[in-house]
């Protein structure tokens, strides 16, 4: 069985992963990302490239920046890796 904070690892990478999916959909630079989310450039590349946990106030300044609904990005990176099981026992 996964353990919680493998779980929580594995949402946050999804997360992640559709922040750069969307900034890279959007044809936005990495240091045009940071200056709208009032994040550096190295930061938003080194949660970008999986090298720094991104806190929940960076997570919701990217997102804010880029349009999307967290909650949304959240849900869906949650069902891709909680098992169907599982989810309906919460």
């Amino acid at each position: 069985m996964v353990s919680e904070s493998e779980l929580c690892e594995a949402i946050c990478l999804g997360v992640v992963r559709a922040l750069r999916d969307e900034r890279q959909r959007q044809g936005i630079s990495m240091e045009v990302l940071a200056e709208k989310a009032g994040l550096s450039k190295g930061m938003v590349s080194l949660v970008e490239r999986d090298l720094r946990n991104p806190t929940l106030n960076t997570i919701v300044r990217l997102s804010r920046a880029l349009d999307m609904d967290l909650g949304r990005v959240i849900k869906s990176s949650a069902q891709a890796v909680i098992p169907k099981k599982l989810r309906k026992q919460t």
